[in-house]
């Protein structure tokens, strides 16, 4: 499988899932909470981008109750077995080579190999690591921190929830308008990625690749990145009800370009790595201060 054919794939098994949801306009991470913690077992690290998609994707198919995943040679040095008959889902690892027209490398001269792996259900022989739960209340704090290290301009008390580009400002209710803590974390995750695409951050721009779609583009990318954020800060990602008007846009564009996805997924890590960097600088600044 390369990548154009892996990219096919995932794209019809994600919009599959989504048109399965009966006339609700949720995405599959609404109704799975943790679905995006995907994780290598050798490394303990998150896998990022389309691969986060992709094994989340393939853990809803098979039915897999955690999200750790590793090669064979992996499984084999963590002394686990997969075991015979198993089929390997694949991600995709962006390795030094010569550009070619399947390679979406904008001149990087990297081009995507793929790899294939295996979850911790099809093998004998490994424990999974004792998970660590938060309690509600340090997932709250934690979530606060990582929002307040932004610095971004947030007001509170609004009767919606919206960046607004122009004055860079994010608007939300107030936290007791929301129903539970997590909804208004999500959401708050939700607009800061937006926040991300501003001119003087990552200038995020999509107008190149998706025209008149760039808009429902954009409210793609920060699904999918507040989803992604969710997911490492422990969070239920919450449905937003102004998505539904987009649903169609968004069927239609994942369906006209199965990589879109992959382009979009790649948006949406770039703008979680920059909003996680703004903690890491904070922790940095706290540590150095002690």
């Amino acid at each position: 499988m390369n990548y154009s054919e892996l990219a096919s794939h995932v794209t019809a098994r994600l919009v599959a899932r989504i048109e399965a949801g009966a006339g609700c306009w949720s995405m599959p991470w609404h109704t799975n909470p943790g679905l995006l913690d995907v994780r290598n077992a050798a490394t303990g690290l998150p896998y990022r981008g389309a691969n986060t998609i992709t094994l989340a994707v393939a853990a809803l198919d098979c039915g897999y109750p955690a999200g750790w995943w590793a090669t064979y040679r992996q499984w084999s040095e963590l002394g686990a077995q997969v075991r015979r008959g198993e089929t390997a889902a694949r991600i995709v690892k962006w390795v030094p080579g010569r550009a070619t027209d399947d390679s979406d490398s904008d001149g990087r001269r990297l081009v995507p190999m793929v790899y294939a792996v295996f979850n911790a259900a099809q093998v004998d022989g490994w424990t999974p690591p004792a998970a660590s739960t938060p309690t509600v209340l340090e997932r709250n704090q934690h979530a606060d921190a990582w929002i307040a290290a932004t610095q971004a301009d947030i007001t509170y008390g609004h009767h919606h929830a919206c960046y607004r580009p122009g004055v860079d400002r994010i608007e939300l209710p107030a936290a007791e308008q929301f129903t539970e803590s997590a909804a208004f974390d999500s959401t708050a995750c939700h607009e800061l990625v937006h926040w991300t695409g501003h001119r003087t951050r990552l200038g995020r721009d999509l107008t190149g690749r998706f025209g008149d779609d760039s808009y429902a583009a954009e409210e793609l990318v920060a699904e999918l990145g507040a989803a992604i954020a969710c997911a490492h800060l422990a969070i239920a990602p919450s449905t937003r009800d102004d998505h539904a008007a987009y649903l169609a846009h968004w069927l239609r564009i994942l369906g006209e370009d199965p990589k879109a996805l992959f382009a979009v997924a790649a948006k949406a890590q770039t703008a979680v790595d920059h909003l996680d960097a703004y903690s890491s600088a904070r922790l940095a600044d706290d540590e150095a201060a002690a």
